[in-house]
């Protein structure tokens, strides 16, 4: 009868050492697999936003051209439907000739003429092809917040070319988001310019 007893608690004992051992493993299944879904979903979210995140544009015009040649660029955007916020500070506008390109980033400054850094506005410089351009809210939407461009914003963005344009000069202006979609405009001077404002795009 010991014997039987001894026997039976050692099978208890392996028993209970199973019932552990399933436990635990359970456990870490449990734990691994909600990692994974956390994860999972963070990455969806950010895959969304990269590919619905974008700007879209309204009209893009320019001023001076009664002399034959355009500098001072005006480009009217909102968000794209579906689109994230947009944070001025995290974008690139790039534009591009036949003959020089620039690069430019967001001056919290007004959206007025001018020259240089020091100027109240937006600038180039066309030593360094580096620049800044500025923004003006034309619609705020109900979430507005300066530095932003959020749903219901219509804004306009201003910027100098890098040398003055000509007629039927063909031009590219990149908007690149940090996180999203770029915003390409490839186009064309129109054949005659004799108007103070010239419609570029659409």
């Amino acid at each position: 009868m010991n014997k039987k007893a001894d026997m039976g608690i050692g099978t208890l004992i392996i028993f209970i050492a199973m019932i552990l051992v399933a436990a635990i493993a359970a456990g870490v299944l449990i734990q691994t697999a909600t990692s994974l879904q956390n994860k999972a979903l963070l990455t969806g979210e950010r895959t969304k936003g990269q590919v619905a995140t974008g700007m879209q544009t309204l009209l893009l015009y320019a001023t001076n051209g009664s002399d034959g040649t355009i500098e001072h660029f005006r480009q009217k955007v909102k968000l794209a439907p579906g689109s994230d916020p947009v944070t001025l500070s995290d974008v690139l506008i790039e534009f591009d000739t036949e003959s020089i390109s620039g690069d430019y980033v967001y001056s919290n400054e007004s959206c007025t003429n001018a020259t240089d850094a020091s100027g109240d506005g937006y600038y180039f410089n066309s030593s360094t092809h580096n620049g800044t351009f500025t923004v003006k809210y034309l619609v705020r939407g109900p979430n507005n917040q300066e530095g932003y461009i959020v749903r219901g914003d219509v804004v306009m963005l201003c910027y100098q070319a890098p040398e003055p344009i000509g007629e039927d000069v063909n031009v590219m202006i990149n908007f690149v988001p940090k996180r999203g979609t770029p915003m390409v405009i490839e186009t064309a001077t129109p054949n005659i310019m004799t108007a103070e404002r010239v419609y570029i795009f659409p």
